[in-house]
């Protein structure tokens, strides 16, 4: 029986074009209807996700959801929990191997994000977020400065920047794809799924009562780790593979709600 359905949010949830689709929005509110709890799991910096989590309006603002790809619990009023931070002498190898590199980045310790390059992609890619980023985007003179850091985000506009990424190895790191153009490295210890774990506990479930949806490599640990992982027509190869069922539809034809219908409601 499935309690909690969580969700990720970009090219899952998310049309393409970032929008919410209303038969997404009805199937998820006809979960609540059910006593199900619907959370969102999100490898967005978790502010920038709360702008997604009122755009659903289904009263969703002051419960607990996974932001930062498993690295906090969080609701609207603050950040409940940080989990999987960086240990001694990860972060600092992984900004050395950056900087060796000339990778722009940014790095998030689930409070801000931080950048110390103005001008790369990530901020047009960031710019598409809330208007109250200005308030949680910092641009420093060093990153070595970030306190407690989680995560650092790339955005790739070639293959070649892309292997550059991949090439950045240190022990008890990893490398994924998180969406598109996105990689993240972070601790082993940070993902999805021991933050849905850690999430459970909050709304009183098991892990097998979770249906967990997603499209991104990021979002297999969660699909594993939850009693159903589901994954849209348009997911990766390798989340298709890791999923228990893979829908027909893609997110831009109300993957979720189709995927909701045939195994959930």
């Amino acid at each position: 029986m499935v309690r909690l359905v969580a969700l990720d949010l970009d090219d899952t949830l998310l049309t393409t074009d970032k929008r919410i689709a209303p038969e997404d929005r009805e199937a998820l509110k006809a979960c609540l209807e059910k006593g199900i709890h619907v959370v969102t799991a999100s490898g967005r910096f978790n502010k920038s996700q709360m702008g997604f989590i009122r755009k659903l309006d289904l009263g969703l603002e002051d419960k607990p959801h996974v932001g930062d790809g498993g690295g906090t619990i969080f609701d609207a009023r603050r950040v409940i929990r940080k989990m999987g931070a960086f240990q001694p002498g990860q972060y600092e190898a992984v900004l050395s191997r950056t900087r060796a590199l000339d990778l722009p980045c940014y790095v998030t310790n689930g409070e801000k994000v931080y950048f110390d390059i103005p001008d790369q992609p990530l901020r047009a890619i960031y710019a598409r977020t809330q208007e109250d980023r200005r308030s949680y985007m910092l641009g420093i003179d060093d990153l070595a400065e970030v306190d407690k850091p989680l995560k650092f985000v790339f955005a790739f506009q070639n293959p070649e920047e892309r292997e550059k990424i991949l090439s950045i190895r240190c022990p008890g790191t990893i490398t994924f794809s998180a969406g598109r153009n996105l990689m993240e490295i972070t601790s082993a210890h940070l993902n999805k799924g021991s933050g849905l774990k850690a999430l459970v506990d909050y709304y009183g479930v098991s892990m097998e009562e979770v249906a967990a949806f997603g499209d991104s490599e990021n979002d297999i640990p969660m699909l594993r780790e939850a009693g159903m992982g589901l994954a849209v027509a348009n997911a990766a190869g390798k989340v298709k593979a890791s999923a228990d069922a893979v829908g027909e539809k893609t997110n831009d034809e109300n993957g979720v709600a189709w995927l909701l219908e045939k195994y959930i409601l």
